[in-house]
């Protein structure tokens, strides 16, 4: 049978509810306790409030008293109460802890049952398959991994050795991406993003990709001699800045119009890489965007939207044969001084010389063999482009 409560004393006035107490310990009996009165009359506990205060029912019906013993008998509902409280538990989370399984009663949860079957990160890492990138920090110094955005700075104006490449065992022989901007030396450019690759102590190699003669362009450079010596720049040539003639021959590219019949065409490389149609008899790269092509009449066509021919380098190429390169015919230019070009094919026709000798000359006018086209070199407006930010390191 639980005990009874009767620390301290109590004071009770006739036909009062409330009991205070002194030294007293109400907050461990529970409403429907017994209170026996030191007039020994039996209440019932309504309200614990507090360590010192109670109210019972029906008032208490005794002389007043002051600092007089009291009891509190427990009533034998306390075991029962907390059955239906652990039954209620079990209602609403038996199911759950059903469904966890052996995990339940596991200390280490194996990976198998969705844990990491360990208790240390290391252990953990290596049990989810993490590899060394878990372990590395993001920033620039050896063994970092590199935060999002740094490359795209490395072209921004910053001092070279802010985001450096060393070699391993040669202090002082950095990689690097710049952009730079000439300070007379013998490249000769200007507003160029530079990469520069050390490949030993006191030489280099240098890429170029320069701004200021369009995206087309990239040269490079090495030292052969002393360090600081630069050889002569050399470009280099790539499908930006050369095409592919009728008979496969590689030639400078700019402004490229190709002049053949779109539709009958039996060449499936006419309109490659960025050539797009420019009319009914004409393809054109991007640079000879807005290019038109117009047939006249047999072997005549008319080039309208460009400034004219190229000022400098070839202006035109001949019709040749994909199969070795065999010209197909003979081609002559004329300019307009609005820049309209009108381009004439003919049949080669030879004729033999006193001498002996076999010299080819014009023939009837013919159209573009289906197996080739022309290739027109042009001069077109310069399209106006903001500058790029200028930075004074190389």
């Amino acid at each position: 049978m639980a005990s009874w409560f009767s620390e301290g004393t109590v004071t009770v006035n006739n036909g009062n509810t409330v009991v205070t107490g002194v030294g007293t310990k109400f907050s461990n009996c529970r409403s429907g306790d017994m209170f026996v009165g030191p007039d020994n009359g039996v209440y019932q506990v309504i309200n614990p409030s507090s360590d010192t205060s109670v109210s019972i029912s029906p008032a208490y019906r005794g002389a007043n008293a002051s600092g007089a013993s009291y009891g509190i008998v427990p009533v034998n509902g306390y075991p029962k109460a907390l059955a239906d409280a652990v039954n209620l538990m079990v209602q609403q989370w038996g199911a759950t802890l059903a469904g966890l399984g052996p995990v339940s009663s596991m200390a280490v949860v194996p990976f198998a049952n969705g844990g990491t079957g360990t208790t240390t990160k290391a252990a953990a890492k290596v049990a989810l398959d993490l590899g060394t990138a878990s372990a590395k920090n993001f920033g620039l110094t050896n063994g970092d991994l590199i935060p999002a955005g740094v490359l795209s700075g490395m072209f921004s104006n910053v001092a070279p050795d802010a985001y450096q490449m060393d070699r391993p065992g040669e202090p002082g022989q950095q990689g690097a991406f710049y952009k730079f901007l000439n300070n007379g030396s013998s490249s000769g450019l200007s507003y160029s993003t530079l990469i520069r690759i050390p490949y030993n102590v006191g030489y280099e190699a240098q890429i170029f990709i320069p701004v200021s003669q369009g995206t087309g362009s990239l040269l490079f450079r090495t030292t052969p001699g002393a360090a600081g010596t630069f050889g002569p720049t050399y470009s280099v040539y790539h499908t930006g800045n050369t095409t592919r003639g009728s008979g496969g021959a590689l030639s400078a590219a700019s402004p490229i119009l190709r002049i053949a019949d779109v539709s009958a065409s039996e060449r499936r490389d006419l309109q490659e890489e960025s050539f797009l149609p420019a009319g009914e008899w004409g393809v054109a790269n991007d640079e000879a965007r807005g290019v038109i092509v117009e047939r006249l009449g047999v072997g005549e066509y008319r080039v309208t939207g460009s400034l004219g021919l190229a000022l400098e380098g070839w202006r035109t190429q001949d019709p040749h044969s994909p199969d070795g390169g065999r010209a197909l015919g003979i081609t002559e230019s004329e300019q307009a001084d609005g820049g309209a070009v009108v381009i004439r094919l003919f049949k080669q026709r030879w004729t033999l010389t006193d001498d002996g000798e076999m010299v080819p000359g014009r023939g009837a006018p013919m159209d573009v063999p289906p197996n080739s086209w022309i290739d027109v070199r042009l001069e077109m407006p310069k399209v106006d482009t903001p500058p790029p930010l200028r930075s004074t390191e190389e």
